[in-house]
């Protein structure tokens, strides 16, 4: 990098933080905003000053020098605050932390800066290994130039030299040297006035949270501190993933007398939350820190007060983004509860089972079920999946494999070993008392213990491929424990249950990396949080077998307990921050069913049938919706496709589910789903299954495509009509339209008739990564993208018609859905604000788009139309049109349907 100062990373990294100030992803209530906006003063003495440390760090990343970044403040003479970053063009290149600076051995004299500061090279939870401070002596000496009026108003350039305390291994470890000197560049722009009317202080609080863990990125948390007129009026503590997403946010006191500042804060905050070994603890933190920018960084330093009432002093660092739009408490204030005590529940005893998906007073009927033509059907099903003919014997085939991820010939077929062969040879057992299958249950165990894999090879108990495929491995496992405890002699129980209460999976991780995997930490500390796929799979299948042995001989019931607690707030954790309350998840619709299928919907129901707590048929729809909103109101068929968004790759799904039903994760959406849904919307349910996922009655197999004998299991169980559940036309059971407030994504959908429904999706919020970021109209077998509103726009109107109909306004972006043919066509949407709407190519004649100008606002118009010539005129009527016998108007922004039924 030459010293021409336009190409200063600095400034480039300075802008992108100023310009760039909405979250990469909503919090709950959290509305990205503009950016924060700078005053224009422009002299040495009241100046920001940017200065780019060229290789002040050892090494390269990505063919590039790791430089450090300085940012200081100068009022009237004097440093007020100053902070590094150790980035290149916005990506971290030593560590993600913001370092601490004093410049106060800095001048700046006759056109130079020239003298000493002292940089704290702030760890984060990764680098450097030791987790040690340490303070660099940076001496600089560099000239300003002005620009002749121009943007910067100076450039500086000039040379660095620093040096860190420690013998030469120590700072080898840590990627640093004792003495390095270089280039430097950069530049003053004008001084950093900021407006406190309106900010929220974005924190991650390093190194806070006791426990044992192997990760310290476990120890962060996020604090939220909502400043107006620089007063904080609100305060939230979230948790932080190891993405360094934020989620999970809590209100908590809002503390008095912080003080924020043109150039920092400082005060005391309290709150309680978890440690890592599952207790609860208070802690009280006195922070110090200084602003730059929209950054802020500083220390910590208080006491952690634990239920025990021991105290332990803690103290660290953090660092902080500012984003304007202060968070208000009210806004998310919900005291709804999440769960409901099922009616005259009773608790299993020690050692009694089965109790995971049914009690032993269920037996009788699931009996009668299996003597049923359809039961038959779906046990000879179960028979064949487990040895490929009839069930009587070991599986037929092995995949050889000896580690996940191994690249072999091995091809599944009906009756290869998998990690719910023992589930399925225990409820045979459950069902004929023989206890034959209870023995061929515990081969399967024994077998996996000695280290045979899933077909999908990266499901095992021995070495797993990382913590997802982990929690449904020992998940599937503890099921044939819960159903086959009684066949079992005490020894083998004891022995399982321990098994699984100290489960170690070490040796295996994603790629075959050693992470260390144990029970204890997917349950006190899972590697990623509710926003990655992950989460689900590793809660829901931890959740199974704590259920499992919990309260069992030989188990320790303390510690369970304290597990299935910790267990019971991830779930919700899983439904509040990694899904919205409308039904949308974070990564989008292929990756959702990672984190659901197998595992977590499976742990909602076995939480209602084992611990009494009904997540289900509640007044929050959010885990019904898990599955009610991507499987039934998007879904558009037969044959069966659903308007596809994601910001995972290709290989996490696409919009084609009716291909995509027969694997671990992409399979059991119905067979596990009409377990983990409302009551009253089972109809609803299985009308899709029957109408738009398999419509020929001949084929059906109760979702039982997939080759896991786990699913013919739950169909049994659960599928509605061995309850007397008929299919409802959706229409009848369900609202046809939703939102979801977190990713603010809204589902418009004109009934439940045919291949030719119409489905019309928005989404706002979304995650970085997020494709197609349109809106999206499909129906009458065309797929349109229909403009893409800005991201992160306040959503200031939303209004749901009984039809599937609705209104809805997002900053300047505003949009009608018109289902109601009172325009003479399918469906009528209008728009402003969401750039050049387009068309399928496949449209045809279905689909119409043009632009009309009627008075100042110019309106993007689709309509769809099954039959020929069935397009009607858009007429402009004065500010507004009108379009057959439908009008519409336009008015304080957002859209006013003259025939428009609200919903109920």
């Amino acid at each position: 990098m030459t010293a021409r100062f336009p190409r200063c990373m600095a400034w480039a990294v300075l802008a992108a933080c100023l310009a760039m100030m909405r979250p990469a992803a909503p919090a709950p209530g959290q509305t990205p905003g503009t950016p924060i906006q700078l005053a224009a003063k422009a002299d040495a003495d009241n100046a920001l000053y940017a200065m780019t440390l060229e290789a002040f760090f050892p090494g390269e990343k990505r063919g590039v020098p790791k430089n450090l970044n300085l940012y200081l403040a100068r009022r009237e003479g004097r440093w007020v605050a100053a902070i590094g970053t150790p980035t290149v063009q916005g990506r971290p290149v030593w560590n993600t932390a913001i370092m601490l600076v004093d410049p106060a051995g800095l001048a700046v004299k006759d056109g130079r800066v020239a003298g000493t500061a002292l940089v704290t090279l702030v760890p984060d939870p990764w680098v450097p290994l030791d987790q040690k401070a340490r303070v660099a002596t940076v001496a600089i000496d560099a000239a300003a130039t002005p620009t002749g009026g121009a943007d910067p108003v100076a450039a500086l350039a000039g040379t660095w030299k620093s040096r860190v305390p420690g013998d030469a291994a120590e700072l080898a470890a840590a990627t640093l040297e004792a003495a390095r000197e270089g280039k430097l560049v950069g530049g003053l722009k004008p001084s950093q006035d900021l407006n406190l009317a309106d900010v929220d202080v974005q924190m991650a609080i390093y190194n806070l949270v006791p426990g044992q863990t192997g990760e310290n990125y476990h120890r962060r948390r996020a604090l939220s501190l909502g400043v107006k007129a620089g007063k904080v009026v609100s305060a939230r503590l979230g948790q932080m993933d190891i993405r360094h997403n934020a989620y999970d946010y809590v209100v908590i006191d809002t503390p008095e007398g912080m003080e924020v500042t043109q150039d920092g804060i400082k005060g005391t905050v309290s709150f309680s939350t978890d440690t890592l070994d599952g207790g609860q603890a208070t802690f009280t933190l006195a922070l110090a820190g200084v602003r730059v920018a929209a950054w802020m960084a500083g220390t910590w330093k208080g006491k952690v007060v634990h239920a025990d009432g021991k105290e332990e002093p803690r103290e660290g660092f953090f660092r902080a983004n500012l984003r304007t739009g202060a968070y208000e408490s009210a806004e998310a204030k919900d005291a709804r509860p999440w769960f409901a005590a099922v009616k005259d529940f009773r608790a299993p005893a020690p050692g009694e089972h089965p109790r995971l998906f049914f009690r032993k007073a269920d037996l009788a009927e699931l009996k009668r079920r299996a003597e049923t033509p359809d039961g038959k059907k779906i046990v000879a099903r179960l028979r064949q999946l487990l040895n490929g003919s009839d069930g009587e014997s070991m599986p037929s085939s092995y995949n050889p494999a000896k580690q996940a991820y191994e690249k072999n010939t091995f091809r599944a077929a009906p009756g290869a070993y998998s990690i719910s062969h023992a589930a399925g040879f225990g409820f045979l057992y459950q069902l004929s008392g023989d206890r034959k299958y209870a023995d061929l249950a515990r081969q399967c165990v024994e077998k996996a213990w000695a280290g045979q894999r899933n077909f999908d090879d990266r499901y095992a108990w021995v070495a797993p491929g990382g913590e997802l495929r982990a929690g449904p491995s020992i998940g599937w496992y503890a099921v044939a424990y819960d159903l086959c405890y009684d066949a079992w002699d005490d020894a083998f129980r004891r022995k399982v249950a321990l098994a699984i209460q100290n489960y170690d999976g070490r040796g295996g991780g994603e790629w075959n990396k050693d992470e260390g995997i144990t029970l204890a930490k997917m349950v006190l500390t899972p590697r990623q949080g509710p926003g990655s796929n992950h989460f689900g799979a590793v809660v829901g299948g931890c959740g199974l077998a704590v259920l499992a042995i919990q309260g069992d001989p030989g188990a320790d019931k303390d510690l369970l307990g304290k597990y299935a607690g910790v267990l019971e707030r991830q779930v919700v954790r899983h439904l509040s921050a990694g899904w919205g309350n409308g039904g949308y998840y974070k990564e989008g619709w292929g990756a959702s069913t990672v984190g659901t299928q197998g595992g977590f919907l499976c742990f909602l129901q076995a939480l209602k049938t084992a611990a009494g707590r009904d997540y289900l048929n509640v007044e929050r729809l959010n885990a019904s919706y898990v599955t009610l909103v991507p499987r039934c109101l998007m879904l558009i068929g037969p044959p069966a496709v659903l308007p596809y968004r994601s910001n995972m790759g290709g290989t996490y799904g696409s919009a084609e589910f009716h291909r995509e039903r027969d694997g671990f994760s992409h399979g059991g959406h119905f067979s596990e789903g009409f377990g983990a849904i409302a009551d009253r919307f089972k109809p609803a349910l299985l009308w899709t299954y029957n109408h738009i996922v398999e419509p020929d009655a001949a084929r059906r197999d109760f979702d039982t495509c997939s080759l896991y004998p786990h699913r013919p299991m739950l169909a049994l169980i659960n599928w509605p009509t061995f309850q007397g559940i008929e299919e409802k036309n959706p229409a009848e059971v369900m609202p046809r339209t939703s939102a979801d407030h977190l990713y603010d994504y809204f589902v418009f959908r004109n009934g439940w008739n045919g291949p030719d429904d119409i489905v019309t999706t928005v989404l706002i919020n979304y995650p970085d990564g997020t494709k197609p970021r349109d809106v999206l109209v499909w129906g009458l077998g065309t797929r349109n993208p229909f403009g893409e509103p800005k991201r992160g726009a306040k959503v200031t109107h939303y209004a749901a018609g009984a039809d599937g109909s609705g209104t809805l306004t997002a900053g300047d972006f505003a949009l009608a859905v018109d289902y109601s043919r009172a325009s003479g066509a399918d469906a009528l949407l209008i728009s402003v604000g969401g750039g050049t709407p387009k068309t399928d190519a496949k449209a045809g004649d279905k689909v119409k788009v043009q632009t009309v100008a009627a008075g100042r606002t110019t309106y993007s118009v689709m309509t769809l139309a099954a039959r020929a010539g069935g397009h009607p005129e858009v007429r402009a009527e004065g500010d507004g049109l009108a379009v057959g016998k439908q009008t519409v108007k336009f008015e304080n922004g957002r859209f006013i349907l003259g025939v428009f039924a609200p919903a109920k």
